[in-house]
């Protein structure tokens, strides 16, 4: 059974003082499941050479289940539920969950240094096909991309806010500066940039993976004890 991934984009609306303890009751609710923080870039705007169209995103976070099973249970859970205005009322958040449909037979998802996520328009389908493929496939080779997971919104677990998108893309990688340079490479990666954001519209980040030493708040040690 694939894991799944939660990825989202997050714009703070409301008081960052009322909304960080959703956080922390996530996390513990998470790790009862099995379920954690795998990857969270809190300095979206900031960070202009790993992002794409964030000028109105503050936080962007990857959140790993077990299954896509798990991601609904927590998602829609009494406990979940009841804590969850304190995101809604805080944080316009498009929100993705999305099965690991991509990811090679035995991937072990705790190697992954950083993910490239992303929630798209489709505006040209017809020179995205034609163009972005074999792009895409040399510049995975290059940047040693694993592809974990596309889907259409239809086909999406659950999401939130999306209804104006048309697929979401999760990809890991070794490092973060792998994820960047697969952004702007001279060889492939700038002209795959340039075909993506001729043809699509929406926010992308590049997200390095939580861990110890960072001390980063949203670290839960959960799936993955990096």
């Amino acid at each position: 059974m694939p894991p799944a991934f939660l990825v989202g984009f997050g714009k703070l609306t409301g008081d960052f003082e009322t909304f960080a303890p959703y956080v922390g009751h996530v996390k513990e609710m998470m790790r009862a499941r099995g379920a954690g923080y795998v990857g969270v870039k809190t300095n979206v705007k900031e960070d202009s050479k790993g992002t794409e169209e964030c000028d109105d995103v503050d936080i962007s976070p990857v959140i790993e289940f077990a299954s896509k099973e798990s991601a609904v249970e927590f998602l829609t859970s009494p406990e979940y539920v009841e804590i969850k205005h304190l995101r809604t009322d805080n944080l316009r958040f498009r929100l993705a969950v999305l099965e690991a449909n991509l990811l090679p037979e035995g991937a072990d998802t705790s190697k992954f240094g950083a993910y490239l996520s992303t929630i798209k328009k489709m505006n040209d389908l017809e020179t995205f096909n034609a163009e972005y493929p074999p792009l895409m496939k040399a510049n995975n080779e290059k940047c040693n991309a694993t592809m974990i997971a596309k889907a259409s919104i239809a086909d999406l677990v659950l999401h939130e806010n999306c209804e104006d998108y048309s697929f979401v893309v999760l990809i890991g990688f070794p490092t973060y500066e792998d994820a960047v340079e697969y952004l702007y490479n001279e060889e492939v990666g700038a002209k795959q940039t340039a075909v993506r954001r001729q043809c699509t519209t929406g926010p992308l980040a590049a997200i390095k993976c939580t861990n110890k030493t960072d001390a980063q708040p949203q670290y839960t040690g959960v799936p993955h004890d990096r």
